[in-house]
């Protein structure tokens, strides 16, 4: 998470933007690969285990973006 006092275009900021980026975009790509291992009526098990295990880390990932950016959210004096 970036510190409450950063500007949002520090360096650790934008480095924590690109990070985050790549979170979502992984995610994407695994839930199309998960979406398509459901899909074939022949994965057998250890597929379907390896795409659950995938999608809990990518949705992990991605709740830690939400986390962070609402954090940040509530910095902000509107």
């Amino acid at each position: 998470m970036v510190g409450q006092a950063d500007d949002g275009d520090s360096l650790l900021s934008r480095l924590a933007d690109d990070i985050e980026e790549a979170q979502v975009a992984s995610g994407e790509q695994v839930l199309a690969g998960a979406g398509a291992v459901l899909g074939d009526r022949r994965a057998g098990e250890r597929a379907v285990r390896f795409a659950l295990v995938r999608t809990t880390e990518a949705l992990q990932d991605v709740l830690r973006v939400a986390v962070s950016r609402g954090a940040r959210l509530e910095a902000v004096d509107f």
